[in-house]
């Protein structure tokens, strides 16, 4: 019989377990060959009791429903279908939750560094003027009140809320601090030599060296050194990360000064860049005639004198083509100036200083909401009054820095209080036309003064429109005409 009912139901071996008396009552176990279902079994054991395929015996169907079906040396009740407890079920729900997990740890984790971004800039610091100049007090009326010194920086305190809503609308991007990996700009400092100190500032110095091993380059190369002084603040030095940062992203361009390399693995962090024999624009104008330059003292460079008007034409739209570039890459100068413009050969001027420089790649704004400094004389209508920053915010400081070209050195806003300055500009005054200038360079200089940033020109314009009037320079810059007497009272300079 059990051998006949294995034969039947496909069963490697099915043996009788017990007989009794009367009815016959068979107990019998079978072992299959693969994993099958429980209720499966009862329901085939059913269908063949109601076919008689028993042999002769005659099944109550019903009696079947109960039947205990030991498995292993224990028994188990028909229960249904069952899941399937295979191995490799259980590996795949490993491999799932630890997937899980490692995702839930990656969004953590991104949230974290994007909170300690916004930290870094939330806190960061005064920002102080290179140039070493005293501070400056001034101030707005109601809440719109600002701080300056007499020469160019001033303090920035926050503006009011209520003050926000007379600006655009459009949101401000917060800047996250970029982080690139040094990588190939790292210089060993023992590769590094300091010559002399050609320029200095109030917490910062630039110094002429070489440096050896540049970009994996066996030869030495003459450098320009760009370092804090002992005393200068925490701040500082998180702004020359932040020019060394900025600087990383940018190509070789013909007027913008290129990073050669760095030293961070060590106490002193050192940016090593391009060296520019004649220093910065601001005091080569100057000592063109006769006045001295604070900054850079290298005496090893004798400045041209008598600049002619087709040379400073020629430095407006290097330094706009310049600019066009920088706004290209979605960066915020917030320093433009003459100051902040070197000379190297040729009388090429390369814009350079970007610790106050802003990367803004989403909303191209950049809303400071921290207290610092300003240099006042040369910052846009609305990043003085409601701290907004765009790429026409440096249009606007360029056309100041064609007024100090233009004037070769002079001061903007001669002899006037820097208090005085925010409310002029929101009454709508503008500086006025320099005699030897004629019309058509002080309507471009007009242009980058406009209240409306959009109504600004775009840097790429003046580029091309200055570039296209340096055939005429003689008529556009007289310089018979200029007076050296009314722009001899130079406030940063001693002469």
């Amino acid at each position: 019989m059990a051998c006949q009912i294995a034969r039947r139901f496909g069963c490697s071996s099915a043996n009788t377990v017990n007989t009794r008396c009367g009815s016959v009552v068979l107990d019998f176990m079978m072992r299959f060959n693969q994993s099958v279902v429980v209720s499966n079994v009862l329901t085939l054991l059913s269908d063949a009791a109601i076919q008689r395929q028993f042999e002769g015996f005659e099944v109550n169907p019903d009696s079947i429903e109960l039947v205990l079906i030991p498995t292993d040396g224990s028994e188990s009740t028909p229960k249904g279908p069952e899941e399937c407890n295979c191995p490799s079920n259980n590996v795949l729900l490993a491999i799932i939750g630890v997937l899980a997990f490692t995702i839930l740890l990656l969004i953590i984790y991104i949230i974290w560094l994007h909170n300690k971004g916004r930290t870094y800039e939330d806190e960061r610091g005064v920002y102080d003027n290179e140039t070493g100049l005293e501070d400056i007090v001034s101030s707005l009326p109601d809440s719109r009140k600002l701080t300056q010194s007499p020469a160019k920086y001033m303090d920035l305190i926050e503006i009011n809320k209520d003050d926000r809503k007379a600006q655009s609308t459009a949101p401000g991007a917060d800047y996250v601090p970029l982080r690139p990996l040094t990588g190939c700009w790292e210089v060993p400092r023992h590769h590094v030599t300091i010559e002399k100190i050609i320029g200095k500032g109030a917490f910062g110095q630039v110094a002429k060296g070489t440096a050896v091993g540049l970009r994996g380059s066996p030869e030495t190369t003459t450098v320009a050194i760009k370092m804090l002084k002992s005393n200068a603040a925490e701040s500082d030095k998180r702004d020359l990360v932040k020019e060394l940062d900025t600087m990383k992203q940018l190509k070789p361009h013909p007027y913008v000064i290129k990073l050669l390399g760095c030293v961070t693995e060590s106490e002193e962090l050192l940016v090593l860049i391009e060296y520019v024999p004649f220093g910065d624009l601001l005091g080569y104008l100057r000592k063109s005639r006769g006045l001295k330059d604070t900054y850079y003292k290298d005496p090893d460079i004798k400045p041209q004198t008598n600049l002619t008007s087709q040379q400073l034409m020629k430095f407006a739209w290097q330094i706009a083509d310049g600019m066009s570039y920088l706004s290209s890459k979605s960066i915020i100068h917030r320093d433009l100036a003459a100051r902040n413009v070197l000379v190297g050969q040729n009388e090429t001027c390369k814009v350079t200083d970007f610790g106050m420089a802003r990367d803004v790649q989403q909303e191209n704004i950049y809303e400071r909401k921290t207290k610092g400094r300003l240099p006042v004389k040369w910052t846009a209508y609305e990043a003085l009054l409601y701290g907004k920053y765009t790429t026409k915010s440096d249009v606007w400081s360029y056309g100041v820095l064609l007024y100090e070209i233009f004037t070769i050195g002079g001061s903007p806003y001669p002899r006037m209080d820097g208090r005085k300055i925010a409310n002029l500009l929101q009454d709508g005054y503008r500086m006025p036309k320099p005699q030897h200038v004629d019309e058509k360079l002080y309507q471009i200089m007009m242009k980058c003064w406009r209240n409306d940033p959009d109504a600004r020109p775009t840097f790429t314009e003046l580029k091309n429109q200055l570039k296209d009037m340096e055939t005429l320079h003689k008529k556009l810059i007289n310089m018979t005409m200029y007076d050296k007497k009314l722009y001899a009272n130079v406030e940063d300079l001693t002469v």
